[in-house]
C-alpha cells in the first residue's frame, strides 16, 4: 500500500471552472478593460499558470498586477458559490483516510481562496495538509511544492502518488518521485497527461478509488 496521495485542487477535486471563469471575466473587464480568458488558448492559462505568473502578464504593469489581484479576490468571493467537489471525491478522501492512507493538497491557488473552497464544501475536514500558491519556493511543473508537501507529512516519494489534471501536476509528481495518477474530467484530456508522464488515467471518480486502493498491474510502481 502507498502511505499518502497529493492531491491538486482546481480542476481535480473541485469542479471551480465557472467560478474561476467567473472571477477572470468580472476583474479583467474592470482593470484592462477586456475580458480574458477570451480564446481556448487562454483559458489554459488559466488552468495551468498560477495567478502570481498570470495577473502581471495580463494586466501589463505591477500596478496593473495589483489592482487585477484585488478585482479578482472581490469576484472570486461572489462567484464561488458555485463551486462544488467533482462527484465521488468526498468518498475517494473518505476511504483513503479509513485506509490509513494520508492526503494533501499542492496547488498553485492562493491559500485565502484555498481556504474559502475547502470550508464551502467540507473538504478540509479530509485532507491533512496543503501546499498553497506563496509557500513554496517554486510553482509546478517544478517539484518544489510536491517536496514539500512530502516533507510536512513525514513520507518518502517513492511511498506517495500524486494526482491532478494537467500536465503540469504530473511533470511535477514525476519529478519529485512519486507514482502519478491523472483524472480525465478536468481541463485535459488522457492522451496529453499520458504523454506527459501520467502513471494510470482515472475517468471517474471510482476507477480513482480502485487505482490507488487496489492497484492494477500498471500501478505496480504504486504497490511497491
Amino acid at each position: 500500500m502507498i502511505d499518502a496521495v497529493l492531491f491538486d485542487w482546481d480542476g481535480t477535486l473541485l469542479d471551480s471552472r465557472e467560478a474561476l471563469l467567473g472571477a477572470w471575466h468580472a476583474a479583467t473587464a474592470e482593470v484592462v478593460g477586456r475580458r480574458f480568458p477570451a480564446t481556448e488558448e487562454e483559458e489554459q492559462l488559466v488552468f495551468t499558470l498560477p495567478g502570481g505568473q498570470l495577473f502581471p502578464r495580463v494586466a501589463g504593469s505591477p500596478e496593473g498586477a495589483a489592482a487585477l489581484t484585488s478585482a479578482f479576490q472581490r469576484a472570486y468571493e461572489r462567484t464561488s458559490a458555485t463551486v462544488r467537489a467533482f462527484p465521488g471525491m468526498l468518498s475517494v478522501l473518505a476511504e483513503l483516510r479509513a485506509a490509513g492512507i494520508a492526503t494533501g493538497v499542492v496547488t498553485s491557488k492562493a491559500r485565502m481562496r484555498f481556504e474559502m473552497d475547502a470550508r464551502r464544501i467540507h473538504l478540509d475536514e479530509l485532507i491533512d495538509i496543503s501546499v498553497c500558491q506563496a509557500e513554496a519556493p517554486a510553482h509546478k511543473p517544478d517539484p518544489a511544492p510536491v517536496l514539500q508537501a512530502l516533507r510536512l507529512l513525514g513520507i518518502p516519494p517513492a511511498r506517495a502518488v500524486t494526482v491532478g489534471d494537467t500536465p503540469v501536476d504530473v511533470q511535477a509528481g514525476t519529478a519529485a518521485g512519486t507514482a502519478v495518477v491523472a483524472v480525465a474530467w478536468g481541463a485535459f484530456g488522457s492522451e496529453a497527461l499520458r504523454a506527459a508522464g501520467a502513471t494510470a488515467v482515472a475517468r471517474d471518480a471510482g476507477e480513482l478509488a480502485r487505482l490507488l486502493l487496489h492497484p492494477l498491474p500498471d500501478m505496480e510502481r504504486i504497490a511497491s
